[in-house]
């Protein structure tokens, strides 16, 4: 290779490699230097590649010595002289040498050595490309499966489509051409490891920008987006110019933009809601279509208790509860969904326990007014709750008496045996009057219907 026609060499390797010419001649300079290390006895070795001129010249170092013993690294002071006049003994001069000087094994060395300084500079080159790419989207082509990875081409370049970044659903065959989210470029032992990914929301963030020009010169902007990659994708939107609709920018004339997006992600749902600053008309958009009759939200624990009617209670919680999941990940809040009929049930189970609570404290003895009224505005709001609250976390309420403490536990714990039994008697004395109920027809299946859990006793008869 050394004395062979250079020139044509270099410019192969560039164009097979797609790299620089002059980081071809660097990597030639770089491995015959390296090579002349190893495997030959010349020291201080200077290569020079004259691309245009077809020509390369090695330079070596020689010491200057009045009898030469060993031609490689010793020049005689005569010879020296030819070089530099000024030359004396004991100086170290360059002198050039014949490349074919080097040898069958140096040559080989030295092609080992420049394939080894191209692949790396190919994966630097691989490396810069892709890096100013991350973040970005990208159209590849599928070509070939690892394990349960995808191994996607874009260009000459292989990536990485893990299975976790496979929507859930999706079949990709050879030759599938499939745009992909760029998310990381890392540089491993074996060269640049790309991973891309087709289940990440700022993929559908991306596709968006190139599908609605009103999102990409920032008249639209995605204000929030929650996925479930392959199943459905919601995103809220808001505009600058009050002139443009931004549900409407991005759905498109007759849903012409949103659906290039549908079909590019294997048909995956996607819901555009106008975005609003008041989290309660955001969270009724959120569950659209369902039918919301009203939103309670608490700001501590950022819960919105929602309240819908009885025929949009599965629209609104979705198939596994898809619909509730995207929205509370859309709008930032821990929904909870009830139909108005179970509402109005939670209430009555709610004024029933205050009603227990109620009737159990009037029967502690020692327990203050203030203590009452304290224990029925705190977590331990329920005789259930005490039953299962440490006495040491009641001394607030005890004014610091642990006995009492220890009482109220015990006491809510028997008051609770005790409605169990009550709840029992009457399910035996029901079970006994059951073939009569089937007797009485209509009248009697209609009590039963009706029945209710135990009831305290009524304050009002008691003080009678």
């Amino acid at each position: 290779m050394l004395e062979g026609n250079l020139i044509n060499f270099v410019k192969q390797i560039s164009k097979e490699k797609e790299v620089d010419l002059e980081i071809v001649k660097s990597a030639i300079e770089q491995a015959i230097i390296s090579t002349s290390k190893k495997n030959t006895q010349y020291h201080g070795t200077r290569p020079v590649l004259d691309l245009e001129a077809n020509t390369l010249r090695i330079f070596v170092e020689k010491k200057v010595v009045e009898n030469v013993s060993n031609d490689k690294t010793e020049i005689s002071l005569k010879s020296a002289h030819k070089i530099k006049k000024d030359a004396a003994i004991g100086d170290l001069i360059e002198v050039e040498t014949d490349p074919a000087e080097f040898g069958r094994i140096a040559a080989q060395s030295v092609r080992q050595g420049i394939m080894q300084r191209l692949r790396d500079a190919e994966q630097e080159k691989i490396m810069d490309e892709f890096t100013v790419k991350v973040c970005t989207v990208v159209t590849g082509i599928v070509q070939r499966f690892e394990r349960r990875n995808v191994i996607v081409g874009i260009g000459k370049v292989e990536t990485i489509l893990p299975q976790s970044e496979i929507p859930y659903g999706a079949q990709y065959r050879y030759g599938d051409r499939i745009r992909v989210y760029v998310q990381d470029v890392q540089k491993t032992q074996r060269g640049p490891e790309i991973r891309v990914s087709r289940a990440c929301p700022e993929l559908v963030i991306k596709l968006f920008e190139q599908e609605v020009p009103e999102i990409s010169d920032g008249t639209v902007k995605i204000v929030s987006i929650a996925r479930e990659a392959g199943m459905r994708t919601k995103i809220a939107v808001t505009s600058n110019n009050p002139d443009v609709d931004p549900v409407g920018a991005c759905v498109g004339m007759k849903g012409s933009r949103v659906q290039m997006i549908v079909r590019e992600l294997d048909n995956e749902k996607i819901d555009v809601i106008p975005y609003s600053a008041n989290p309660e008309e955001l969270i009724k958009a959120a569950l659209n279509p369902a039918e919301v009759l009203s939103v309670q939200l608490s700001e501590e624990s950022r819960t919105a208790q929602v309240i819908v009617s009885e025929n949009s209670l599965s629209l609104a919680i979705g198939k596994r509860g898809q619909n509730a999941k995207l929205a509370a990940n859309l709008t930032g809040w821990k929904i909870d969904i009830l139909s108005e009929e179970r509402r109005e049930l939670l209430e009555k189970m709610e004024e029933l326990n205050r009603r227990y609570m109620e009737d159990f404290l009037s029967q502690v003895e020692g327990l203050s007014e203030l203590g009452r009224d304290a224990l029925l505005k705190s977590p331990y709001n329920s005789v259930e709750k005490i039953t299962k609250t440490a006495p040491v976390l009641l001394l607030n309420f005890t004014n610091g008496d642990s006995q009492l403490a220890e009482s109220l536990v015990a006491g809510a714990k028997e008051y609770m045996e005790a409605l169990e039994e009550l709840a029992k008697n009457l399910g035996d004395s029901k079970e006994k009057e059951q073939p009569d109920a089937v007797a009485g027809g209509e009248n009697a299946q209609g009590e039963e219907k009706g029945a209710e859990p135990p009831q305290p006793p009524d304050e009002s008869a008691g003080e009678n």
